[in-house]
């Protein structure tokens, strides 16, 4: 056997050599490259040399030791000394490996890292919230091994703690999120969503819309309430109740949209009564509930779908399709059709519709009838397949009415909900574009748009005065708009319905104003129960904002008059009278006592009792800081009795400070404030319509322009975050072409009310992000 061996070096010659030289005496294997450009070879028994393979040079190398190894081969390569070989002096200067190279990092073995087992626990709670795993997943074997596997250190959580786990990130995200709350310059509108279970039980979930401190549009999930009996006609009371107890909105609810799936109109109704009272500044109710404009959409396309001239071309169209999918033959001649007829667009996918969602109904029919002539070639290969013109027509003719209702139904699927000034101009379109379908010649066409229209139009007439009123909140358009689209849908009517926006919205500008006078009176010290429970606040209110005096108009009681009845009033003391006799003297105050037997002391204090007597008329009573002793209270129980002589009548005039201990609270300036403030109010309104629309651009944000024109129109800020983030659908984003009701499913049922609860809003908060 031939012990040589051929070498190949970098200028692609090979050399002949021994094999016995080709290693170093050590055996081991060489990762330089010096041994690509020197060869060893023993001259004498215990002598060994290094010879270059270019040169024929020779250096000395002893094996195993420092003093003669491959530094000075490397320097005879890496400096040029070798000049038989150019082109391995032109690389880049080599550098060993096995010393150049900086060690690497040892991997940290994770058995050294510590053990955080809260953390741990934390980190999969949140796991099972967000992902819906089962609670019980912690004992399952698998997971259990799975994990041990990871950690064998990590001590498995069961059921007890994994639960108390996932109660304790639910509080504390509700209390995250009750502070967000907090802190929003408007109201919120609630949307009801109604599931059902195999249990006959409802499920109903209410999310709050708002608009945040920073003036973004935001919503999250309030509630998860059981309904026991999902079709009487108080389902929502409870659930509604619950929130508005749960996160403190007694009197702050705007509006409120109800899914109509599983609910009948007296539900509704009595729904609308029962929030009417706990938010009466909210005209009577006029602008608190509303549908789901999502659900109309999707009842409107299964309507379209289940029309009885329809049914035989969908299902022949479903079952070809089918056939086409199933069989290999018919499948693979179709494809060919395909290709044979190229399209500069590609087709597409044929499908087969899931039936609880309607968009893949339009979808399929829409791939369908693009197919159509491949459809009509394979008629000769399957009876099955069997599509007659006529048939295709109608499936046209639907495809066309389908794609006005998905394209309506799509701006719903964004992350981003629209505001409702938006929807206004969406559902214009949406409107405009039913219309022209109801003119078309075909007959099929026509007849099935007709039918939409009528629908939409039951749905319009009970949602457009919020619309319009939110319009009106986009400086942008303002009343503008609401004439001109209002002259295209009503005609010679198109005045009487704008009057009615343009009364409406200022007749919601004077319930907020009246809002916001409260909210002013708290500000001084005042409980707003207090302010509100005042007979004749709400009444007067409105009729000082609409006639601009200023003026309470609170009537004088019976009691008080009769006290002046001595001598006749002045006109100065009339004009200071109606704001300082709003309150009567009861008559159990109305014990005898005489002026004798009332002291010098006694006298001071009956009328600083009385001047308070007349204040507390107009707010019942005063703050807590102001409110009177037990001792003096029993003392102005007896001296409030007396009548009032003509010199001993005052009112109360001008800025009169109450004083008790060190606290000051200013009452007269308050009142003699309120006709410039009334003035202020009814400018803002004014000032906004008045001023010049701003010019539009697609980049434009409504909601930023409010924030940041806020404190010049801070009455109109409040309702504009109102108005603004109405909602006009109560599903999530996947769930806009649902066409069943959503179905709890049975591990759900079976949790306690609280745990279900818990995991669906945190679920929804951890995905929102509640900071």
């Amino acid at each position: 056997m031939d012990t040589s061996t051929s070498v190949l070096v970098d200028n692609n010659v090979s050399l002949e050599m021994d094999s016995s030289d080709t290693q170093p005496p050590n055996g081991r294997k060489r990762k330089s490259m010096v041994w690509n450009h020197f060869i060893t070879k023993t001259d004498s028994p215990g002598t060994t040399k290094a010879f270059c393979k270019h040169c024929n040079k020779s250096y000395a190398y002893i094996t195993g030791t420092k003093a003669s190894g491959t530094s000075h081969l490397k320097r005879h390569i890496e400096l040029g000394i070798c000049q038989m070989c150019p082109k391995i002096n032109s690389l880049p200067q080599i550098k060993d490996e096995t010393t150049s190279c900086p060690p690497k990092k040892r991997q940290r073995s994770t058995a050294t890292v510590p053990l955080d087992q809260d953390r741990c626990n934390h980190e999969m709670a949140k796991m099972i919230i967000m992902h819906d795993y089962p609670l019980h997943m912690v004992e399952h074997p698998g997971f259990a091994g799975f994990v041990k596997a990871l950690r064998p250190q990590f001590s498995m959580a069961n059921f007890d703690s994994i639960h108390s786990d996932c109660l304790s990130i639910f509080l504390s995200q509700k209390q995250k999120l009750s502070d967000l709350i907090g802190e929003i310059p408007g109201a919120v509108n609630l949307t009801i969503d109604l599931w059902s279970s195999t249990q006959s039980m409802g499920y109903a979930f209410v999310t709050g819309h708002f608009v945040d401190k920073d003036w973004n549009l935001t919503h999250r999930l309030l509630n998860v309430a059981v309904v026991a009996s999902p079709d009487s006609d108080f389902a929502l009371n409870q659930p509604v109740a619950a929130c508005l107890s749960d996160w403190k909105l007694e009197g702050k609810i705007s509006s409120l949209t109800v899914s109509q799936s599983l609910v009948n109109k007296t539900c509704i109704d009595n729904l609308r009564g029962f929030l009417s009272v706990r938010n009466q500044h909210v005209l009577s109710g006029q602008f608190l509930m509303g549908k789901s404009y999502v659900r109309l959409l999707s009842s409107m396309a299964q309507d379209a779908l289940a029309a009885e001239n329809l049914q035989a071309p969908i299902k022949k169209v479903r079952d070809s399709i089918k056939y086409v999918k199933t069989n290999d033959t018919c499948g693979d001649r179709f494809d060919e059709l395909k290709r044979q007829f190229p399209t500069p667009s590609s087709y597409k996918d044929l499908l087969i519709d899931n039936q609880t969602r309607w968009d893949t109904s339009y979808n399929m029919l829409l791939a369908a009838y693009e197919h159509r002539q491949f459809f009509t070639s394979l008629e000769t290969c399957s009876r099955r397949i069997s599509i007659s013109p006529e048939e295709w027509t109608k499936i046209e003719s639907l495809c066309s009415c389908l794609k006005v209702l998905f394209e309506a139904s799509t701006v719903f699927t964004r992350p981003n909900h629209l505001t409702a000034n938006d929807l206004y101009h969406e559902m214009t379109n949406f409107q405009l574009k039913l219309s022209h379908a109801a003119m078309v010649e075909d007959p099929d066409v026509r007849n099935l748009a007709n039918s939409l229209r009528e629908k939409f139009d039951l749905y319009w007439r009970e949602c457009v005065l919020v619309l319009a009123v939110a319009v009106v909140m986009d400086p942008r358009f303002k009343m503008e708009l609401i004439k001109f689209t209002f002259s295209k849908f009503y005609g010679e009517d198109a005045e009487k319905w704008v009057k009615a926006v343009s009364d409406a919205f200022q007749d919601l500008y004077v319930n907020y104003s009246e809002n916001d006078l409260l909210d002013a009176y708290v500000d001084h010290g005042f409980s707003e129960a207090e302010v509100a429970q005042e007979p004749h606040f709400h009444q007067d209110m409105r009729q000082d904002a609409n006639t601009g005096n200023g003026q309470l108009g609170y009537e004088t009681s019976s009691q008080v008059e009769q006290t002046t009845e001595t001598r006749p009033v002045t006109e100065e003391e009339q004009q200071l009278g109606d704001d300082s006799r709003a309150h009567p003297i009861t008559e159990e105050d109305n014990t005898s006592l005489t002026v004798e037997q009332i002291t010098e002391s006694q006298e001071h204090e009956r009328q600083y009792k009385v001047e308070k007597q007349n204040v507390e008329g107009v707010w019942e009573r005063v703050s807590e800081e102001c409110q009177l002793t037990e001792e003096d209270q029993q003392l102005g129980d007896s001296s409030q009795a007396q009548p009032m002589a003509e010199e001993e009548h005052m009112f109360f005039t001008g800025d009169v400070l109450l004083q008790e201990g060190s606290t000051l609270v200013t009452i007269g300036e308050s009142l003699s404030d309120f006709d410039n403030y009334m003035s202020d109010i009814k400018t803002e309104l004014n000032q906004y319509l008045d001023e010049t629309l701003i010019p539009r651009s697609e980049d434009f944000d409504v909601l930023s322009w409010w924030r940041l024109n806020s404190n010049n129109y801070p009455v109109l800020s409040k309702m504009a975050a109102d108005l603004l983030s109405i909602p006009f659908s109560t599903v999530s984003p996947d769930c806009v072409f649902d066409t069943e009701v959503k179905q709890m499913d049975n591990y759900r049922t079976s949790l306690p009310r609280v745990t279900l609860e818990a995991l669906l809003c945190t679920k929804d908060w951890l995905k929102n992000q509640t900071v």
